[in-house]
């Protein structure tokens, strides 16, 4: 297994999560509606939320995996240098 494709697919499905998991708080903070949507889900939206993130890591992760067939040090330094900024910005 390839770990500077795997640390790259990482970075990048992290730095999808953050900005998707921010998006889901922000809109269940604005509404009700949304919010009582999540809490159906799994009986808590913070719960519903973990189990979001973990899916949205999950399929990112395989397609940043897969879309590339090698990866240099200059383009994992690059995503982790995205995924450091956003989860500061997160």
């Amino acid at each position: 297994m390839d770990k500077l494709k795997s640390i790259y697919a990482s970075a990048y499905s992290s730095t999808v999560t953050i900005i998707a998991v921010v998006a889901v708080t922000i809109v269940a903070e604005l509404s009700a509606p949304f919010k009582e949507f999540l809490k159906s889900l799994t009986g808590h939206h913070w719960v519903s939320k973990s189990w979001f993130s973990l899916i949205v890591f999950v399929l990112f992760f395989t397609v940043f995996f897969f879309a590339k067939k090698s990866v240099s040090d200059w383009e994992t330094q690059k995503a982790l240098n995205i995924l450091q900024l956003f989860a500061v910005l997160g």
